[in-house]
C-alpha cells in the first residue's frame, strides 16, 4: 500500500509507509510522483517550515497541501470503510476546498446558515439527532446519525425536515452539494460507500418504526442496546456497550419517559440480561435472551 498527498495539478507526494514519510521529512526530502505514476525526482524543501516546494526552477503552489492538512486526522479519511478514504488525493483536495469542518456542543443545533450553504453533512465524531418539536413542546428524535453517516437535508417541496441537534459533543463536516454529487457520479468507490450508508439508514429507520409502533419498553431498550453496539467501534463483537445518549435523549428517541428508561434498564439487569456500568455503559450478560427480547419475544419467556 502506498500513501499519497496532493500538492498541485498532476503532482503527488508518494511514500511506501508512514514511517518512511516521517523519515523523508526529517531529511527534508520529498518524493514526488507525477500523475502517470512515474517516480520523477527528489526535491528539497527550501525552508524547514515548508512554505514552498520547488520543482526545478518552478515554484509549486503550497495551498493545496495546506487544504489537505485539515483532513489529516479526520476519521472520514483514516477509516477505510468511510467516504473520504475512497477518494484519490486530487478528489480529497477538491472536496476539502469546498467543505467546512465544525464542532457542535451537546444540545446545540447545527447552524441553519451552515445547512443553507451546504445541506449535506458527514458525521466525523459523536451522535447527531434529527429532532422535531411539537406545538405543545413535546420533543421527538426521529433518527440518530453516528460516525461515518452522510446526512442529506436537501428539501423537497419546502418540507420541514426537522432540526439536527448534537446529542453528544460532535464534529461534522458540511459538504459542497456540487462536489459531493460529482464524486458520487464519477467515483465508484465513493458511490458504493454512499449507497451502503443510505441503505443502512433506511434499515435503521424501518427497525425503529417497528420499535415505536409495536414493542414494549423493555423490548425497545433491548433493541436500542443492539443499535448502539452495531454503530460503535468493534461492532457486534463487543460485550460492553456505550449507550451514548443521556436518559432523556434515549427516551425521546424510543418514545418513552426518562423514568421508564431508567426503570427499564434496571429491570434488564435484574433479569440477568445486562449489567449496568455507571450511567452510560452496559455489559451484555445474556446475549441470546437479550436478542430475543429485542426481536419481540415476551420478557418472561426470555428470562426463564
Amino acid at each position: 500500500m502506498r500513501f499519497h498527498a496532493y500538492i498541485g495539478p498532476g503532482l503527488w507526494l508518494s511514500y511506501d509507509n508512514f514511517a518512511s514519510w516521517q523519515a523523508s521529512l526529517d531529511r527534508k526530502l520529498i518524493f514526488i510522483n507525477v500523475k502517470c505514476g512515474i517516480l520523477a525526482f527528489i526535491v528539497f524543501l527550501t525552508d524547514p517550515t515548508g512554505p514552498t516546494i520547488h520543482k526545478g526552477s518552478t515554484l509549486m503552489d503550497k495551498a493545496a497541501l495546506a487544504i489537505a492538512d485539515k483532513c489529516r486526522n479526520c476519521a472520514l479519511r483514516i477509516d477505510d470503510k468511510l467516504i473520504c478514504a475512497q477518494m484519490s488525493p486530487g478528489e480529497l483536495v477538491e472536496l476539502s476546498a469546498h467543505s467546512m469542518p465544525t464542532n457542535v456542543d451537546r444540545k446545540q443545533p447545527v447552524a441553519a446558515r451552515l445547512l443553507d450553504r451546504n445541506p449535506i453533512i458527514a458525521i466525523v465524531e459523536g451522535v447527531i439527532g434529527l429532532q422535531h418539536v411539537l406545538k405543545d413542546g413535546r420533543r421527538s428524535i426521529a433518527a440518530l446519525y453516528w460516525r461515518g453517516d452522510i446526512v442529506d437535508l436537501r428539501r423537497q417541496g419546502g418540507r420541514d425536515t426537522g432540526t439536527l441537534v448534537a446529542l453528544t459533543p460532535a464534529r461534522i463536516c458540511s459538504l459542497s452539494v456540487d462536489t459531493y454529487d460529482k464524486l458520487v457520479r464519477e467515483n465508484p468507490d465513493v458511490q458504493a460507500v454512499t449507497w451502503e450508508n443510505m441503505r443502512e439508514q433506511i434499515h435503521f429507520a424501518a427497525d425503529h418504526s417497528v420499535d415505536l409502533g409495536k414493542k414494549s419498553a423493555s423490548e425497545r431498550l433491548a433493541a436500542y442496546i443492539f443499535e448502539c453496539r452495531r454503530r460503535q467501534m468493534g461492532g457486534d463483537v463487543c460485550e460492553t456497550v456505550d449507550l451514548a445518549l443521556r436518559r432523556s435523549d434515549i427516551a425521546d428517541y424510543m418514545g418513552l419517559q426518562p423514568e421508564t428508561v431508567s426503570r427499564g434498564l434496571k429491570e434488564l439487569e435484574r433479569h440477568g440480561f445486562i449489567s449496568l456500568k455507571g450511567r452510560s455503559r452496559v455489559i451484555i450478560r445474556n446475549e441470546p435472551a437479550l436478542r430475543q427480547l429485542a426481536n419481540g419475544a415476551p420478557e418472561r419467556a426470555t428470562s426463564a
